[in-house]
């Protein structure tokens, strides 16, 4: 039997008869060798009692809760450095969006054009990249002193006065020097005021953000079946109360063909939906799934707004309600025709009065020559556009001529 401590051979009694002092005895002798003994003196070192300083472990104790504490000091200061609301153009004026008056909670700052710090206007934009345009486009108002948000849904088959013969707002932003700036000058042209902020995502994007939210329940209208090998788009939904995770939700997101208006009765499952994943998220109340949102937009989304800036949003919903969450759609002739070719023509008295309340941030109302409308007068019958029936807001002419809308088949 090998002794640890020893140099490895058994030791003969040398007259001592007690074992333990045998022991004894030979951890002194190994000690006195250098090359012997080393296994033993660890064990005595590690057995042995080593006396602390009194209030040592108060200052260890000490010394980890200021570690914690500047750890969670810094990244509250990192919140607090990097979470700011976004900017916002003063539709003319000098002043920049970002203020330094701390007087007021929330920072309202006044000025001639309108009130900084209240009102924050954003483009959201969905991209169809297989057909080459813009699915959805919807602008909200947040209110940032009453905590409330308007949402506005545009029709992509939206009247716009361009000068390409498919004159629909959702051909904008694909086309030759289209892009994001292009397609939010074509909205200021519907809106009379330039949105602050935009956002635009693709399908990839949705997905993986309802992902990261959990999911979400939500009563599923009708029976969803639809099969598009072009798209790679497979959809069979059942009717019905049921989880979604990120893929059906898309696909119920998309779906518009068993509906009988089609676009216009998406857009209202489309605004449920998006109220069913707020009221979750609402009543979940978790922020670290919002921020998560928030990254994967500012990590993949094409937008004009910082992390710290989605940051800000995320923290500025969890103070609504879902009373204050309002989601509509544009008011119009959703059943307008021109050369058989389906459009949506803005009913221009209701929708400037729609925008005053609902999304214009600027003190100045907005009125019908501020935009640059093209709408029908009454729902032409003919195939032919007739001129009179015709009219832009702002006193101009339709641009490229009645005669170059797209001809569709008689």
């Amino acid at each position: 039997m090998k002794i640890y401590g020893g140099n490895g051979h058994r030791v003969k009694n040398s007259g001592r008869n007690s074992a333990s002092e045998r022991t004894a005895y030979t951890g002194r002798d190994n000690i006195k060798k250098p090359d012997n003994g080393h296994n033993n003196i660890e064990l005595q070192n590690n057995s042995r009692s080593v006396p602390q300083k009194k209030g040592s472990a108060g200052k260890a104790f000490l010394t980890v809760f200021l570690v914690i504490a500047f750890i969670v000091g810094g990244a509250y200061a990192y919140w607090k450095i990097t979470t700011k609301p976004p900017e916002v153009d003063t539709q003319g004026g000098n002043e920049n969006g970002q203020t330094d008056n701390k007087d007021t909670t929330p920072n309202v700052v006044d000025t001639p054009t309108r009130e900084i710090g209240r009102y924050y206007t954003i483009l959201v934009v969905g991209k169809d990249q297989i057909q080459s345009n813009t699915d959805t486009i919807m602008v909200a108002r947040y209110d940032a002193v009453e905590h409330k948000v308007n949402v506005v849904s545009i029709p992509r088959d939206t009247l716009v006065n361009v000068s390409w013969p498919l004159k629909k707002i959702n051909t904008i932003y694909f086309r030759d020097n289209g892009g994001i700036e292009a397609l939010m000058d074509g909205v200021k042209d519907i809106l009379g005021f330039r949105p602050d902020s935009y956002v635009v995502v693709d399908t990839n994007i949705f997905e993986k953000v309802i992902d990261t939210l959990g999911g979400v329940y939500f009563d599923v209208p009708v029976d969803m079946n639809y099969d598009d090998p072009e798209q790679n788009l497979s959809i069979h939904i059942p009717k019905g109360y049921q989880w979604l995770n990120g893929e059906n939700a898309l696909k119920v997101f998309r779906y518009r063909e068993g509906y009988a208006m089609a676009d216009i009765d998406r857009l209202e499952v489309q605004h449920n939906l998006i109220k069913a994943c707020a009221e979750q998220m609402l009543k979940l109340n978790n922020i670290d799934k919002l921020l998560a949102a928030a990254k994967i937009v500012s990590d993949n989304a094409e937008t004009n707004l910082t992390y710290g800036n989605l940051q800000w949003y995320a923290q500025e919903f969890l103070k609504m309600s879902m009373e204050n969450i309002s989601i509509v759609t544009i008011p119009a002739n959703y059943s307008c025709s021109v050369r058989n070719v389906s459009y949506v023509s803005i009913n221009v008295d209701e929708w400037i009065a729609m925008v005053n309340e609902s999304l214009n941030p600027l003190k100045q109302p907005i009125k019908p020559e501020d935009c640059n409308i093209l709408y029908q007068i009454t729902p032409d019958a003919s195939y032919d556009p007739v001129p009179e029936n015709y009219a832009v807001t702002n006193g101009g002419e339709v641009a490229g001529g009645l005669n170059s809308f797209f001809k569709g088949k008689r």
